[in-house]
């Protein structure tokens, strides 16, 4: 079940469970998350080099060890696999994780490849105790070895922590929040993410939602494919004119932007006025003024989620872009419609395992 519900422009509330986001807004390079995002979802990958991974991300903290090594990763549910640096990548400013330096390590050495626009993050498969908002849980995970490109020197996190469902873990591996399930660590099998938009931590609830992030009751979609979170989407329409119906719909905290199949994007960047590069971003010389651009409009279960031009339309280093760019996932699976931080960043989203 996922659940969205506008969000409410007042202060956190203090809890245990609750882990700060912070948010990275450096070096924006489309092109390079367009390769990560068509590599994550088994899109063609374009022959464009990633310079800058995943960028414009929100990520927190989590610990792995006995005395506890910390990381930055990225809570992305769009993947379900948790993975950090090791000792052996040659990447700089990037804490890594030393298993001789842990008493709670325990071998397991299953090999893992994880596929990028760079090329495969390589690795192995290590158990050890992982702390998520103050929660310790035996898990396995991802120690990588290989981290091709210049990707991983320039992005601010070290690793990334998946949030989906188990059938889409590399090697099987059971996803950290399906863990801390499993061995009862959470009474509820929720969790919510509230991303913010003035430069503030955002914040990722564990076990329930925080009350504090929101100013209306949850609207309940139930999920229709247990992988990625894709819910049945029953209309989308770009200035009151449907562009699809019975869409796949995919909520994915790792993505930054609205990726949506080729064609659709393409028209809807056309509409807005924006000039497309060769690598994918379409940016302004000059930014529009306010309230001149038309809405989208998300139908689900007879319910309207709107994004307005303040939404979509993002201000990086004084240039205007927008938080539309294309992407086709050939079936089975596609075509999909990813709404990322950009529609994450107006609705509240609570995540519900159980229902």
């Amino acid at each position: 079940m996922f659940r969205a519900m506008n969000v409410a422009a007042v202060a956190a509330a203090a809890s245990s469970l609750t882990i700060p986001l912070s948010k990275d807004t450096s070096n924006r390079n489309i092109a390079g998350e367009h390769a990560a995002l068509c590599a994550k979802y088994g899109a063609e990958v374009p022959s464009v080099p990633i310079t800058n991974f995943e960028n414009a991300q929100y990520y927190g903290p989590v610990t792995i060890g006995t005395p506890p090594q910390h990381f930055k990763v990225i809570f992305d549910t769009g993947s379900s696999n948790l993975w950090v640096p090791g000792p052996k990548p040659s990447i700089v400013g990037h804490n890594r994780y030393h298993s001789e330096a842990s008493s709670t390590f325990k071998a397991n050495g299953t090999k893992f490849a994880i596929r990028y626009g760079s090329g495969e993050l390589e690795g192995i498969i290590d158990t050890d105790v992982v702390s998520i908002a103050g929660l310790n849980v035996t898990i396995n995970f991802g120690e990588a070895t290989k981290m091709p490109g210049i990707t991983w020197d320039v992005a601010k996190f070290d690793g990334i922590c998946g949030m989906g469902w188990p059938s889409i873990a590399v090697d099987h591996v059971t996803p950290p929040f399906f863990s801390l399930l499993a061995q009862q660590k959470i009474k509820t099998g929720t969790f919510a993410f509230y991303l913010t938009s003035d430069g503030t931590d955002g914040e990722l609830t564990i076990g329930g939602s925080n009350p504090a992030h929101h100013d209306d009751e949850f609207s309940y979609v139930p999920v229709s494919k247990k992988g990625y979170w894709e819910l049945k989407g029953d209309d989308v329409s770009f200035n009151k004119k449907s562009i699809g119906t019975n869409i796949k719909a995919v909520m994915d905290s790792g993505t930054s932007l609205l990726a949506f199949p080729k064609k659709i994007a393409k028209e809807i960047n056309s509409q807005l006025g924006c000039q497309e590069g060769v690598t994918g971003e379409c940016t302004y010389t000059t930014c529009p003024k306010d309230n001149t651009l038309p809405d989208l409009e998300l139908t689900m279960l007879g319910k309207t989620y709107t994004l307005q031009q303040k939404d979509y339309i993002m201000k990086v280093q004084d240039q205007c872009l927008s938080g539309f760019m294309g992407i086709d996932v050939p079936p089975p699976m596609g075509p999909v419609w990813i709404f990322g931080d950009v529609f994450m960043r107006k609705y509240y989203l609570e995540f519900d395992v159980p229902n």
